[in-house]
């Protein structure tokens, strides 16, 4: 039986050539994934002196090509080659790990040095990365705190709080930069830093103000350290509003109009000794705002229009404005002026202001002051203050003058003068075991022939509600 031939076609050569420069055009795509990532340490600003310390590189290489080798450079802030390594990795796979070291030798120039890593391949070179590195004959310690300036003074005072992650761009001594941040302490502490002199510049917060200069120098000693505390402050509002005060006591109610258009002035001195005085007018709302204030001491006065007359204190005094927080509720009331006087005599003009903190710790003792003035020109009689304490307070100790009763808090003045005043004060206690986020409250005067007039204090609780632990079986 005769076996069977089966006649081989001969190669297309055009298709073989076709398909090899498909098989190099692929290898040459392949090879724009290649890659190098690198890391070093010490890294700027910390430095490393010659014959002392060594700099350390990390490297990966990937790629998708046949590897061939890889080379390590380290060239000088002239652009001069220091170093040069190669070595070989062919047919190694993807990825490539390895690290190199260098240690400068005595009397090497101190500066900014830039190690390199390239990868070759079968296709030639692919790809090359770089680091940049400091080196130094002299090393320090650098130290950056960053603060609140609560008080806006300019200077660092106890209980101020420091700032977490605050950035620095930093200028060594050699001219070169880098930029490093604060910790969850709102410190910086940076070891083997080159010495000399080192430019700071702070880069500014959103919301944040510079109280100073925003750079500064510092002196980084051999083997010593150098320190620059930087502050700043979060400006805040100072607000209120104008209304007819048609009852006549002082007290905004939500039933008496507002009144817009109404003018005031703002007068005062920032924490680093800057005056202020600024105009506003109230809106259609009866509100005002003077907003963005550095923190300082301010007064803040109402002009009465035409035809009204004041209910409350046309100043407000001693309005304080830390940072970040607003100081609001500064009103003032008025209401039309009698067309006669009433019969039986003149009626009494009396004022009361009372003034608190804005904000305080459960816990916390604190003072009260309430002031009544007697804006009338003849003697106001059998003037009385009184205070009923919110269920939260406790009072320290009994005020002098005072009597107490039912939770109530009273000083008997007798006559108040013709545009006379008098101040008096309290010691009370927020509970510890408080559960309230803020409270209020409200002091009243009382004189022949006044309806009650009232000031009130809102004051906002700090810190967290006080955990309460359960105790007990679950029953079923």
């Amino acid at each position: 039986m005769r076996s069977a031939v089966v006649a081989r076609p001969r190669p297309n050569v055009a298709l073989v050539v076709l398909f090899f420069l498909v098989s190099l055009l692929a290898v040459a795509q392949t090879a724009l994934g290649a890659g190098i990532s690198l890391d070093r340490s010490p890294t700027p600003p910390q430095a490393i002196a010659p014959g002392q310390g060594a700099e350390q590189i990390n490297f990966t290489i990937t790629f998708q090509t046949v590897a061939d080798r890889y080379t390590f450079t380290i060239t000088d802030a002239r652009g001069t080659q220091v170093l040069a390594r190669s070595e070989s990795v062919t047919g190694r796979p993807s990825p490539i790990t390895g690290a190199q070291s260098w240690t400068p030798a005595a009397g090497t120039p101190p500066g900014r040095y830039t190690a390199a890593v390239q990868f070759y391949s079968s296709a030639g070179l692919e790809a090359t990365a770089t680091v940049i590195f400091d080196v130094s004959d002299q090393l320090g310690t650098l130290k950056l705190t960053k603060f609140e300036d609560l008080n806006g003074n300019g200077r660092f005072d106890t209980g101020e709080p420091l700032v977490p992650n605050w950035q620095f761009r930093l200028t060594n001594p050699q001219g070169n930069q880098s930029q490093v941040a604060t910790g969850a302490d709102g410190t910086v502490t940076l070891a083997n830093v080159p010495a000399g002199n080192w430019q700071v510049e702070e880069l500014l917060a959103a919301g944040w103000v510079p109280v100073g200069p925003v750079t500064g120098t510092v002196t980084v000693p051999v083997n010593g350290e150098g320190s620059l505390m930087m502050g700043n402050v979060r400006p805040a509002p100072l607000s209120g509003i104008t209304w007819i005060d048609t009852n006549g006591n002082g007290v905004y109610e939500t039933t008496e109009a507002v009144r817009a258009n109404t003018s005031l002035t703002l007068t005062g001195t920032t924490g680093t000794g800057q005056t202020v005085t600024r105009t506003t007018v109230t809106g259609a709302d009866g509100s005002y705002v003077f907003d963005a204030l550095m923190p300082g001491t301010y007064s803040v006065a109402v002009t009465i229009p035409s035809g009204l007359n004041a209910t409350t204190a046309t100043t407000r005094p001693n309005r304080v404005i830390i940072s970040n927080v607003p100081n609001p509720n500064n009103d003032f009331g008025m209401r039309a002026a009698p067309t006669s006087q009433t019969q039986g005599g003149p009626t009494p003009n009396i004022g009361i202001v009372k003034r608190g903190p804005a904000q305080v710790n459960r816990g916390a003792t604190f003072t009260y002051s309430i002031t009544v003035t007697n804006r009338s020109n003849f003697t106001a009689r059998n003037v009385v203050v009184s205070d009923a304490l919110p269920a939260d307070l406790t009072l320290v100790a009994i005020p002098r003058g005072a009597t107490v009763a039912n939770g109530v808090v009273s000083w008997k003045l007798g006559n108040l003068a013709a545009r006379a005043s008098r101040t008096v004060t309290m010691r009370v206690r927020l509970n510890p075991t408080s559960t309230v986020k803020n409270f209020k409250n409200t002091a009243q005067v009382t004189a022949d022939g006044l309806p009650p007039r009232r000031s009130t204090v809102p004051t906002k609780v700090k810190d967290k509600k006080p955990v309460v632990r359960r105790t007990g079986g679950v029953t079923g």
